[in-house]
């Protein structure tokens, strides 16, 4: 499963502390542009992203999960958070 894959990648790349994974490709079946690939919404709270600006947050997800970016996944949202930011929501 692709949430799987993706989540173990992550895992061996970052300290982690809380990830949640949503596949919403369900939601997107119907579109007119939809050509597979899976949909994710992702929640990504980790100290390694202490200092980094939103774009380098993304920037290293990206650089982790580039190997199924338009092969298995259509589309990502991302939420990164430190873990004093995640606590303080």
């Amino acid at each position: 499963m692709i949430k799987e894959k993706i989540k173990n990648l992550i895992e061996n790349k970052l300290d982690i502390v809380h990830m949640e994974i949503k596949d919403t490709t369900s939601q997107h079946i119907n579109h007119a542009n939809h050509k597979g690939g899976s949909h994710l919404r992702m929640k990504i709270v980790s100290n390694d992203f202490i200092d980094k600006s939103l774009v380098q947050r993304h920037q290293m997800i990206y650089s982790i999960i580039n190997d199924f970016i338009q092969k298995e996944i259509h589309a990502v949202i991302l939420k990164t958070f430190t873990v004093d930011e995640f606590e303080n929501l």
